[in-house]
């Protein structure tokens, strides 16, 4: 049995701040999370509820088992599969008049504009402060309102900047440098956390798409939900903060391999643009494949697992560095070259199977 739109927004259509017009408000307003792990899953599926038509799911990652735990209507059988796919299948699953894209790349200064194009909002559900500042000061330059949030342990943030009107993120937060000793592998994360922080965020963006106010705006919002304890902080405009002057400059380059949340998995961009043929790769490494979709390659490599995006960009999980990824990184390009050609992988094939026949010396 199909549900009616109307039939099943009557409640929110229903708030004297929302009202049929606001429906329609929602349902026309086109909205961009980047980072949909479990804050941004979160802000995915209460934004699908509340009635936003356009979701733009921005995700460099794939779903892991200690995902599993705070991802929003996600489950065993979309492990390895990219995060933005899987949250834009759930959502599509249970609201299918939403129109929701999944994007599956890494954001950056040089692709910052593409990807965050024609939205009428920014969602920050990211795990690092590097990425946030290219978004910070994509969207300060642009003029878009960005929505930061973050969850850690049992404690959450909530801010939205609403550029030029309000302060940016970096007169609140300037210089933070990313480590381990600020991931959740180490601190943890909480589920119900990820759900409040998310449903809070989801509250103030459909404020903001209906023209409400909020004291969030140009704020803070802290959640500790061991009291719980709820602390609004007002955010001051630094005088010399070059985002709000306008002097931002590029951003020292990341480097080819940058280690992720965790400390332990790092995302390897190749020095070009490939095409990986990765039907082909996963022939090649067919006993040790772990999921895959048009997207993404995921299989074991020795002790360590390879996510191998379409686009020639690796993941690779368990890692000690940067120098350590390259190499396997590396590695995985060959296999990807030899793969796509039939000739070579065969002669490849045939050279694995003589060695793997071969007597012990």
């Amino acid at each position: 049995m199909k549900i009616a739109p109307s039939e099943y927004f009557a409640r929110q259509a229903a708030l004297n701040e929302v009202g049929p017009e606001g429906v329609a408000r929602l349902q026309a307003a086109r909205v961009t999370i980047v980072g949909v792990g479990g804050v941004g899953c979160a802000i995915a599926v209460y934004l699908a509820k509340a009635g936003v038509g356009t979701l733009r799911l921005i995700d460099q990652d794939i779903v892991e088992p200690t995902n599993l735990q705070r991802l929003h209507g996600i489950s065993e059988t979309q492990l390895y599969l990219p995060k933005a796919e899987a949250v834009r299948e759930a959502i599509v699953g249970l609201h299918p008049w939403v129109k929701a894209e999944a994007v599956v790349e890494t954001l950056r200064q040089a692709n910052a504009e593409e990807l965050l194009a024609e939205t009428d909002i920014v969602f920050d559900g990211l795990d690092n402060f590097r990425t946030r500042y290219v978004l910070n000061r994509y969207c300060s330059t642009a003029e878009l309102p960005y929505l930061f949030t973050s969850s850690v342990a049992l404690q959450g943030h909530v801010g939205l900047f609403t550029p030029p009107e309000t302060p940016c993120l970096e007169c609140a937060l300037p210089g933070v440098q990313d480590g381990p000793e600020n991931a959740c592998e180490l601190l943890g994360a909480s589920s119900s956390t990820v759900g409040v922080v998310g449903a809070i965020a989801a509250e103030e963006a459909s404020k903001f798409l209906l023209g409400l106010r909020s004291r969030v705006q140009g704020s803070i919002l802290t959640i500790d939900m061991m009291g719980p304890d709820f602390l609004l902080t007002r955010v001051t405009r630094r005088d010399n903060c070059p985002v709000c002057r306008g002097e931002v400059t590029k951003m020292p380059d990341e480097g080819v391999a940058v280690m992720l949340c965790g400390a332990r998995t790092a995302n390897v961009l190749p020095k070009r643009t490939l095409l990986v043929d990765l039907k082909a790769v996963a022939q090649y490494a067919s006993e040790t494949v772990l999921a895959s979709s048009d997207s993404v390659l995921v299989y074991r490599l020795g002790s360590h697992i390879v996510s191998l995006f379409q686009t020639g960009r690796v993941i690779v999980d368990g890692v000690r560095d940067q120098s350590e990824a390259l190499q396997i990184a590396e590695k995985v390009w060959k296999q990807a070259e030899r793969a796509s050609s039939p000739r070579l992988a065969g002669l490849t094939r045939g050279l694995d199977l003589l060695l793997l026949n071969s007597p012990p010396p």
